[in-house]
């Protein structure tokens, strides 16, 4: 049950275990088994930090993270260790947080090899452990209970998807040749079924290239992906095929300056194809339209969300006024010149990120926030925030527009022992000019929970 969770930001998904933050995305028993270096049901002994807490109901309790210590009793991967100490973040200062487990409470632990220390092992609120009281666990019991003897091998599964961009949904694509090569030059090759499917059983655990071959006039993000199938386990991969139309241009203001960080979209009867800045030169980018006639537009964001105003290429509020955007089976439509409305100038926000120490922090997020107009109901741009990286020097470089206001805000983690979370102030702007010099200082705990104040 692998879970995603984006830590500071709306979406979060996690494990349901003895706290319950966020809601769940998970992998089955056997893809996690898959994953984990070690797999064991054993008994909580105690961790280095103890979080004191309330439920919803205002009940308190606590629950114990850190280094945390386990009597093994039944061990399913890993060898055959009696007691075991792993590696549990709290969370702590963050929008899933706390994470801890109970003492004395027995666990199904699914454990992973660090990053930067392959002896150690941690897990946490994204993985699969839980508690083996709970219903929930029956599942992976189940499963970790009727494993068959070692050695058969493990499986690799496999999904193609086609997005044709309309309200039916994804499809399938069936009859797609995949190659799986792996160790010691082993090269299976399987076929996609109706369902998009494919499957390939027996293999021996190690590294695998998974890699499929386009049919005509269709592409994808990742022709190939790089797994590993270990014994007795299930790897995923997944692949997202669209119609190979693509449509590109540029974005700009009245004065001719480039703006980086617009979201797009080509609209036709049923479909919506969405694209992107490519945050150079304002040039922008849309793929995998199927063939059509399409409208080109995005949408600019009001004080009340069922009230936004769509505004269309090549530079009118009018729909009857909008170009027409004719795309091919398999073709490009390029050099389009979309200029924003006259009102919204670009202007560049740039500065550096530092630690509390005053070393350049490299690396690091740094967000423009709440984006809201200075004009009484006015309108904005941004649909959502636009966000860079540092580079070598904790440089960054955002824009922005006249006649908006933004909550600026740096966000990053740095590795020592273990990863320190720290934000800066957030700092509201107006601009005007451009703005240079800015500096932020990565001086608050944690992810900040609401920047706009």
């Amino acid at each position: 049950m692998k879970k995603l969770c984006l830590i500071g930001l709306p979406l979060c998904f996690l494990v349901p275990s003895t706290i319950l933050a966020c809601t769940c995305a998970y992998q089955p028993p056997a893809s996690a088994f898959n994953e984990a270096k070690v797999v064991f049901i054993g008994r909580m002994l105690g961790g280095t930090q103890k979080i004191s807490d309330k439920d919803d109901a205002g009940k308190p309790f606590t629950i114990e993270a850190g280094q945390v210590r386990f009597a093994v009793e039944e061990i399913f991967k890993g060898g055959n260790a009696v007691e075991l100490t792993i590696q549990i973040n709290s969370l702590k200062g963050t929008s899933c947080g706390p994470y801890g487990l109970t003492r004395g409470e027995r666990y199904i632990v699914y454990a992973y090899a660090s990053r930067e220390d392959e002896k150690a092992l941690y897990t946490g609120a994204c993985s699969r452990t839980i508690s083996a009281a709970v219903d929930f666990a029956k599942e992976d019991l189940h499963f970790l209970r009727n494993l068959p003897p070692p050695g058969v091998g493990g499986e690799l599964h496999g999904h193609i998807g086609v997005d044709l961009k309309d309200s039916k949904g994804p499809a399938t694509l069936s009859d797609v040749r995949v190659i799986i090569s792996g160790p010691d030059g082993q090269t299976v090759t399987v076929f996609s079924d109706e369902k998009g499917a494919f499957t390939a059983k027996q293999l021996k655990p190690g590294k695998y290239k998974v890699e499929i071959e386009l049919p005509p006039n269709y592409t994808t993000e990742k022709k190939s992906v790089e797994v590993m199938v270990d014994d007795r386990g299930i790897a995923d991969v997944d692949f997202a095929l669209y119609i190979d139309g693509k449509v590109t241009g540029r974005v700009f203001d009245k004065d001719g300056n480039n703006y980086n960080s617009i979201g797009l979209r080509l609209v036709n009867e049923g479909k919506r194809v969405f694209g992107y800045s490519t945050g150079q030169d304002g040039v922008f980018e849309i793929k995998g339209a199927p063939p059509g006639e399409y409208v080109l537009a995005f949408e600019m964001q009001g004080p009340d969300p069922g009230k936004n105003k769509i505004y269309y290429y090549p530079g009118t509020f009018e729909p009857q006024k909008a170009a027409k955007i004719r795309v091919g089976l398999g073709e490009r439509v390029d050099g389009l010149e979309f200029r924003l409305p006259d009102e919204y100038l670009v202007r560049t926000i740039e500065g550096e990120v530092v630690w509390g120490d005053g070393t350049p922090a490299t690396n690091v997020d740094v967000h423009l926030l709440c984006a809201g107009s200075t004009a009484p109901n006015g309108f904005v741009v941004e649909f959502m925030p636009p966000s860079t990286r540092t580079d070598n020097d904790g440089r960054f470089r955002l824009e922005g527009f006249t006649g908006e206001t933004y909550w600026i805000e740096a966000r990053g983690e740095k590795v020592i022992r273990n990863p320190i979370v720290k934000h800066s102030q957030p700092r509201k702007l107006s601009i005007s000019q451009n703005v240079k010099n800015l500096k932020l200082i990565l001086s608050k705990d944690g992810y900040s929970g609401d920047s706009c104040r």
